[in-house]
């Protein structure tokens, strides 16, 4: 009876399992696909085969990915299920990608680099619906998953982020641009719509849009080595304003060291230009000299390398009537000398020395027998009318110990190549400068004072009075002030050959740092090949 009953229920039981057995769910992607194309042959779609199809591919494919570790990463985690292809192929956003791709030109770019024909002719195949096995169906859709995550990869880092990574080309780069990085992966790969989400990618500066449209309208039909050098110059510094730095601020000053120039710009408009002085370009050959100075530890083998630092941070403080502390290189490679030829040179010019941090007479040294490379002193140059800072220092943070200031000796700005300093941004109208960090007329009458100059204010006559026959008492020594700025104000020092004026039509400027052809070789495959 007992077993009977057991037969009776185990029966119906086995043919159960058995029918969900030959009933097992088919994967999402083959019902979208047999829905779209008709074909019988998705119908047969094996998971397990597939995933070994795709991990053959992107095993063969490691070397000719731009980030196969984030690939490799990113499909491992979802145990290779097919990504953009399930979510974007019958859609048509797939083609879209291709279209996007084969614009590249448009910003420069070579557009093979991001194969958009490979795509496309794989979006031919399956167009074309001509599979009459799943086993042709699944190397086609293994290597469309793998070159679409590549060229999504590839396309949105470098339209967002630029094709090269300024810190591993410029020695005096200290702005941190971002870079691809793993919140940017997850954007990529976690986005719903891959039209909008190229859409939204294209840059929007109008320095940028203005170089592009510029770009777009040369004519290759007909070149020549002025207009082989404009292309070039149009594509590098597209290049340069791809590079996502902070972002600019409502108001902000702006050095761009190839022009010799500082623009205070408000709300995307230049209301202040003024000239600068940047500092010196490097000596030809100065490669293979530090390689030399670094093999011997000479100091008379060291080159010398002043050029200005490209960086980005905030003006925060106004030094009245600086102090100089002289920098070590300075003092070995022109203190040092000036002393020898001229014993009254620290006197004249009103520098102290230092030893241990303590100052000591300089009369006492005998310093003839001084080694430069062992110099055990260190030197500052007090506030005066002498002071090579003159009465203003514009300080801001910054890893490279620089600074904006005014000088003593104002005729650099009447020559047209000003690179001429020690690395530091001298400015022809640092009073103006002040008045538009501070904003205050009141505190600027203080200001003026301070630095020896009459006040605008009538009010402040007898003060002003007072504060000058006090500096003409003999022994009155003239004291540095240090000035907050209510608001700080942000800084760039860039570098730029090419950029639009205010009316969209591309400048042409000299290479100073001679800094065009390292990028133009960095960017390499990336360039578009123009046609001689």
């Amino acid at each position: 009876m007992t077993k009977t009953i057991f037969k009776r229920c185990l029966t119906p039981l086995l043919l159960m399992v058995i029918g969900l057995a030959g009933c097992k769910q088919k994967p999402q992607i083959a019902t979208k696909l047999y829905d779209r194309y008709q074909n019988k042959a998705y119908e047969d779609f094996d998971t397990a085969l597939y995933h070994a199809e795709f991990k053959k591919q992107l095993d063969s494919l490691k070397d000719q990915l731009h980030y196969a570790k984030a690939i490799d990463t990113f499909y491992k985690a979802q145990n290779y299920e097919p990504h953009f292809v399930n979510i974007s192929l019958v859609n048509g956003q797939i083609a879209t990608l291709v279209q996007y791709l084969s614009r590249a030109g448009e910003h420069g770019l070579d557009t093979t680099s991001f194969k958009p024909g490979i795509i496309a002719a794989l979006l031919k195949q399956v167009q074309a619906n001509r599979f009459t096995s799943i086993s042709q169906v699944y190397p086609v859709f293994a290597r469309l998953e793998i070159e679409t995550a590549n060229a999504m990869l590839n396309y949105s880092g470098v339209i967002q982020f630029g094709v090269v990574n300024p810190h591993n080309l410029y020695r005096r780069y200290d702005m941190q641009p971002r870079r691809a990085d793993s919140a940017f992966f997850k954007t990529v790969f976690s986005t719903p719509d891959i039209a909008v989400y190229l859409h939204d990618i294209q840059p929007q500066n109008p320095m940028y849009l203005a170089l592009k449209k510029a770009l777009a309208g040369i004519s290759t039909d007909v070149v020549d080595s002025d207009k082989l050098r404009r292309i070039l110059l149009l594509k590098l510094n597209m290049e340069r304003l791809r590079w996502q730095i902070p972002p600019k601020e409502d108001r902000y000053i702006f050095v761009n060291i190839p022009t010799f120039n500082l623009q205070w710009v408000e709300n995307g408009k230049s209301m202040i230009n003024m000239r600068v002085c940047v500092g010196e370009p490097k000596l030809p050959g100065y490669d293979e000299q530090l390689k030399h100075y670094l093999q011997t530890r000479k100091l008379d083998d060291k080159p010398l390398n002043h050029e200005t630092t490209i960086l980005s941070s905030h003006i925060t403080t106004i030094q009245l009537n600086p102090t100089w502390s002289i920098p070590s290189s300075i003092a070995q490679s022109e203190t040092y000398y000036n002393i020898q030829k001229n014993p009254h040179y620290l006197s004249d010019n009103n520098i102290r020395v230092f030893k241990n941090d303590r100052e000591i007479n300089p009369d006492t040294v005998n310093w003839a027998k001084i080694a430069r490379d062992k110099m055990p002193f260190s030197f500052k140059q007090d506030a005066s009318d002498q002071n090579a800072l003159g009465k203003f220092k514009f300080i801001f943070d910054n890893e490279a110990g620089i600074y904006l200031h005014d000088t003593n000796n104002h005729a650099g700005f009447l020559k047209p190549w000003r690179a001429i300093s020690h690395g530091c941004v001298r400015v022809q109208d640092p009073l103006l400068l002040a008045q538009q960090l501070m904003n205050d007329t009141t505190r600027m009458d203080g200001i003026r004072m301070e630095v020896g100059l009459k006040p605008n204010n009538p009010a402040n006559n007898d003060k002003y009075a007072k504060i000058q026959l006090a500096r003409s008492a003999d022994g009155f020594q003239l004291k540095s002030k240090f000035i907050d700025i209510p608001k700080p104000v942000q800084l760039f020092i860039d570098y730029y050959t090419c950029l639009p004026d205010e009316n969209g039509t591309p400048q042409f400027y000299y290479d100073v740092y001679k800094l065009d052809q390292p990028l133009e070789k960095a960017m390499g495959k990336y360039l578009v090949k123009v046609p001689h």
